[in-house]
């Protein structure tokens, strides 16, 4: 399995494709996400700082300047310790009263609102040099003229927010790892399982029909496809097998008739004959012909049937009229042959199929127990309702069929010996299997102690 060729499988491009897409994805969803981490970051600096504001405001006005100025020396220790905060409070000529901070950064407004404002270095105490910030601060005036200020060192929030795309920048790439590396295993386990198909499309030939696709025992798609396609394969094998069969048979069973045909036509050649002479040998050559006629008929038939290709007109079919006109034909053959014939319908039976398809198996089902029952025989030609099916059954008292020859004598052209004497082409039972097989039917032969009972079961 070349790297090329996996790369040029579909698997590897969709991966490759929503891998894109999912990049593209958790990059704007983490980029929403960092504005609004930092965006709340700074308004929780804002609000603490206005709120801090207010309070000390509040503090000069209650309590006065010189406890202003102790609550700020305190805040200021304890903000020295946490490293937060830094302040500053100058009286209305400029001089600093309490705070860290050195002197009042340029570009504050003291309107009380927060401001981010570059703070110098030199402002800060123990600030390296060259090291300006970018500080959120508040300027507020007092009532006596004096100014306040509080700024919020961004340290811990810049870090927080760093941590946060450092994070992102991980999952991301471990995101695309995982899909690209998903979409890798995913190739390959695709092609090695579209492989084992193709390796066996490739060794299927006319020799070895015999090769199918192993199934893994998931029971995926491909196991459902992998069964379909062997269910098609045995489909086919059984066609040619069947091909073969009918060639072989043609070749033996069609000899007979042609050979009486060209060995009469031979005879009649050489033998000159009256009027009536040679109307009796055309009238024979016309029976052999009309013989063949209906042997290659019948081939069509179960060929057309087989391969689910017959023309004729499916609708529902009154299965209970189609055997009582049947009934009533095969009742005044019965009669003139000195046989039994008995007919049980249920009245109001239908099902969905073609009518001449199924009245040509009833017919050969008909025939074969008429032909192999003797005079004063019983035939019994019956439809009913059982278990959900509709049963359709033709038996016979006659010699009946060895069990073990039952699922032969439904292929074309077999014949039992008893039946080499006998008129016939060994097609009947063929033309039934392939019209129940058609109908989806199953179709069974059976002991009739004495004889054989042949049952179409349609499932309704």
């Amino acid at each position: 399995m070349t790297l090329r060729r996996l790369l040029h499988t579909t698997a590897i491009r969709l991966a490759l494709r929503y891998a894109v897409f999912y990049t593209l994805l958790i990059t704007v969803g983490f980029g929403i996400l960092y504005w609004v981490t930092g965006r709340y970051v700074d308004v929780q600096v804002s609000l603490g700082l206005v709120q801090e504001s207010a309070r000390l405001l509040q503090v000069d006005r209650r309590y006065g300047r010189e406890r202003l100025i102790a609550f700020i020396d305190e805040a200021q220790e304890k903000a020295a310790r946490d490293d937060e905060r830094s302040f500053l409070l100058q009286s209305p000529s400029g001089e600093k009263l309490a705070g860290n901070l050195k002197g009042w950064p340029s570009g504050l407004a003291v309107d009380g609102r927060v401001h981010n404002v570059w703070i110098e270095d030199s402002l800060i105490p123990g600030q390296p040099p060259n090291d300006d910030e970018l500080w959120p601060m508040v300027g507020v005036k007092l009532d006596d003229g004096s100014r306040l200020m509080l700024a919020q060192r961004v340290d811990e929030a810049e870090d927080l927010l760093e941590f946060i795309l450092g994070t992102m920048a991980v999952i991301l790439t471990v995101s695309i790892g995982l899909a690209l590396t998903m979409g890798w295993l995913l190739g390959r386990s695709l092609l090695e399982r579209i492989d084992t198909i193709n390796n066996t499309a490739k060794g299927l030939t006319a020799d070895k029909l015999t090769r199918r696709i192993p199934l893994s025992g998931r029971n995926d798609e491909f196991d459902e496809l992998a069964a379909h396609l062997n269910d098609m394969l045995d489909r086919i094998e059984h066609l040619l097998t069947g091909m073969r069969q009918v060639t072989e048979n043609i070749a033996h069973d069609l000899r007979r008739p042609l050979a009486r045909l060209r060995g009469r036509i031979e005879v009649t050649l050489r033998e000159p004959r009256d009027e009536l002479g040679y109307r009796d040998v055309l009238l024979e050559t016309l029976e052999d012909a009309d013989e063949l006629m209906h042997m290659f008929s019948a081939l069509l038939e179960i060929a057309q049937a087989e391969a689910g290709s017959f023309r004729g007109d499916w609708s529902v079919v009154d299965i209970s009229a189609l055997l009582l006109e049947l009934g009533q034909l095969y009742s005044d053959e019965a009669q003139a042959q000195g046989k039994v014939f008995e007919l049980q319908v249920e009245p109001a039976l239908e099902l969905k199929g073609n009518r001449h398809l199924l009245a040509q198996a009833i017919r050969n089902l008909l025939d074969n127990a008429f032909k192999f029952t003797s005079v004063d025989g019983k035939i019994r030609l019956t439809a009913s309702r059982s278990s959900g099916c509709l049963i359709v059954a033709v038996s016979d008292d006659g010699a009946g069929i060895p069990a073990h020859l039952r699922r032969k004598v439904l292929q074309r052209f077999v014949r039992l010996e008893s039946e080499r004497s006998s008129a016939g082409n060994g097609l009947g039972l063929s033309l039934v299997k392939a019209v129940a097989d058609l109908h989806k039917a199953e179709l069974s032969l059976g002991d009739n102690e004495p004889g054989l009972r042949v049952s179409l079961s349609f499932n309704r």
